[in-house]
């Protein structure tokens, strides 16, 4: 099975931007929804919660979100698939239909937070740059010269 991704530099940069909802739900269908009308017009910002924090509800469940930024250095990518897959091993083809820069992540009926394994997911962004950035060998040598003192201190 492959995987063709349809899309260029060129039309990512004039891909409209699209206003996005990250909901703790399945919904079983692929058709147009009036968000504006529906959804958005009934999201308000719940202080009792603290800042930024927001409320709603999705039939009748209710939901509590935040608006959330992609990492620094990425871009939020909407890719749609042109055609069902016959079967698991059928080649896929994926077209870009728009991108973000942030989105409004809902929990159910729970402010986000940091414990949340999707806010974790995103934190991998800056845990990998962390762990693949070059270290001198002045910083190294500092390091275990600090790891000597503490050492030393714990005896």
């Amino acid at each position: 099975m492959s995987i063709t991704l349809d899309f260029s530099g060129k039309n990512l940069a004039k891909s409209k931007s699209v206003n996005l909802h990250y909901l703790p739900a399945k919904i079983d269908g692929d058709g147009e929804a009036n968000v504006e009308e529906y959804f958005n017009n009934y999201t308000r910002e719940a202080t009792d919660f603290g800042n930024g924090i927001l409320t709603n509800a999705l039939r009748g469940y209710p939901l509590v979100g935040e608006k959330l930024k992609v990492p620094e250095g990425y871009r939020g990518l909407v890719i749609q698939e042109t055609e069902k897959p016959i079967n698991e091993s059928s080649d896929r083809q994926l077209r870009l239909t728009g991108v973000f820069e942030d989105f409004t992540y809902w929990n159910y009926d729970k402010v986000p937070s940091n414990g949340d394994a999707y806010r974790q997911a995103l934190l991998l962004a800056d845990v990998a740059e962390a762990l693949s950035k070059p270290i001198s060998e002045a910083d190294l040598e500092a390091e275990i010269a600090r790891n000597k003192e503490n050492t030393k201190e714990a005896l």
